[in-house]
């Protein structure tokens, strides 16, 4: 993520230390010193004391190899974040999962990272797409996109899906970006003037119904805001 503008300079050490963390987790196998050193381009002594660091406050774990992975401390953090949101979110995913037919995901809005907080499957289909809780959905145009971009005002040079969507009240991707992929994404309502936008999205591998879909996505929508969520 890029530092607004106008911003005060960010400490590099700590900067590195969150890539350090992001790259382990992309490496359950673990990786070592060198590993980390020549991924993030720099030397081994700076790598070497950031991961002492890491490794005291259990956010990094060095096994009997000498490689390093996610420690344990960082299951307190997700805890952390996760008791913001209400218990009764899982229901209202799984309903929305099983009267569509299509995994429900709820995902946090950052800036442009976005990142699933909780998915859902569908009970009746065997064959869903399925995103854990922590992943980060990739850089590009996607429908949760639109549907943020859609409650941001209206401008001369939008999209014409952004434009639809803000009309529609949630945005459609009938698998023109990504082939085999169908989803609808809404943003929960208030949750945008908050500042932390969350995007409900159904996500299928096949068509389905526009007007089927969009009623339920709407209502599970409101029914998180009203959570509290």
């Amino acid at each position: 993520m890029t530092a607004e503008p106008g911003a005060a300079p960010i400490s590099t050490t700590v900067d590195r230390a969150g890539e350090l963390l992001h790259l382990l987790a992309q490496h359950t196998e673990g990786l070592g010193i060198n590993q980390l050193a020549r991924a993030l381009n720099t030397q081994r002594a700076p790598i070497g004391r950031i991961l002492q660091a890491l490794v005291r406050h259990r956010l990094v774990h060095r096994d009997a190899n000498k490689r390093y992975h996610l420690g344990a401390g960082v299951l307190e953090l997700a805890h952390a974040y996760s008791s913001r949101f209400p218990a009764g979110l899982e229901s209202i995913l799984s309903a929305l999962a099983d009267e569509t037919g299509m995994t429900a995901m709820l995902i946090d809005a950052d800036g442009d990272e976005m990142t699933t907080v909780l998915a859902k499957t569908p009970t009746s289909s065997a064959l869903h797409v399925y995103t854990p809780p922590g992943f980060r959905h990739p850089e590009g145009p996607l429908t949760i996109r639109t549907a943020l971009a859609a409650t941001r005002p209206e401008t001369e040079n939008e999209a014409p899906e952004v434009r639809e969507a803000r009309s529609r009240g949630f945005a459609l991707g009938l698998g023109k970006i990504m082939p085999g992929r169908y989803s609808a994404a809404a943003v929960v309502p208030g949750s945008a003037v908050s500042g932390k936008p969350l995007v409900l999205a159904l996500v299928s591998f096949r068509e389905f119904d526009v007007d089927s879909v969009g009623e339920p996505l709407m209502r599970a929508a409101q029914a998180i805001a009203y959570s509290g969520a």
